[in-house]
């Protein structure tokens, strides 16, 4: 298998980055790679999948994180290496899709976690919802924020503010409110989503993007597909069950 490495500036990863010179230096010159290596931990996986998001490659992750919800944890990193290389070692993979914004016809990027429409825990914005099934149609509420998340990015700041934690492959979104008059958390089918707001910045992944002006409507709608591999699928799913079951603790 074909793969290229990935660098990022992460200090942690940097006797595994030795590695990939010294023993393995192809890694980081192929250009025609059917598969991306990652070091690090999840921020460094989604800033990998962002920056390379259009060329449809899949990712496999070594996890030298902190939570590591995206990656794979082994030792023994030359004989891994070695076994993708020669195609003599198992992975499984979960397919996913980013959310591609859109404004006034024009694209402004695709979020790997998720949108947030909001800047500060004080602020206070109008916003107006409708999704493409009619679940939200003309839904109005006033408050802090929306996010509105992926299943990947679900774990994130979906998370921690008491969104639902999706399965990795599902065709869902999770939508919530930040500080809100009425109560929004939801599990959508991933579908086009309209949103009105006056003046609330829009965020994508935490990249900040635009300011949406009154009577614009930002347009959410499925991106494109990101894939993931896994050497212990079961492993992954328990850790993401795991997590789940905060409330019960």
């Amino acid at each position: 298998m074909r793969i290229r490495y990935l660098l990022n500036t992460d200090k942690r990863v940097s006797k595994f980055d030795r590695l990939i010179r010294e023993k393995f230096p192809s890694l980081l010159t192929e250009n025609r790679p059917e598969l991306y290596l990652v070091a690090g931990g999840d921020g460094a996986m989604l800033r990998a999948i962002h920056d390379t998001i259009d060329t449809g490659i899949p990712y496999f992750g070594k996890a030298m994180g902190t939570f590591n919800f995206l990656l794979n944890s082994f030792d023994n990193d030359e004989d891994i290496i070695q076994s993708l290389i020669e195609d003599t070692i198992k992975i499984d993979t979960f397919k996913s899709h980013a959310i591609e914004a859109r404004l006034d016809n024009k694209k402004l990027g695709e979020a790997v976690n998720d949108v947030i429409l909001g800047e500060k825990i004080t602020g206070y914005h109008t916003f107006n919802i409708s999704t493409e099934n009619g679940d939200l149609k003309n839904f109005e509420m006033k408050g802090s924020g929306i996010c509105i998340s992926t299943a990947i990015g679900s774990t994130a700041f979906n998370f921690n503010n008491n969104g639902r934690i999706l399965p990795l492959d599902s065709n869902f979104l999770s939508i919530t409110g930040i500080v809100c008059n009425r109560f929004l958390n939801d599990i959508i089918p991933f579908q086009e989503i309209r949103i009105t707001a006056n003046g609330a910045k829009t965020y994508l992944t935490n990249v900040e993007s635009e300011i949406l002006k009154n009577n614009q409507e930002l347009i959410l709608r499925k991106g494109s597909q990101i894939e993931i591999g896994f050497l212990n699928k079961k492993e992954f799913l328990e850790r993401r069950i795991d997590i789940a079951h905060r409330f019960r603790k």
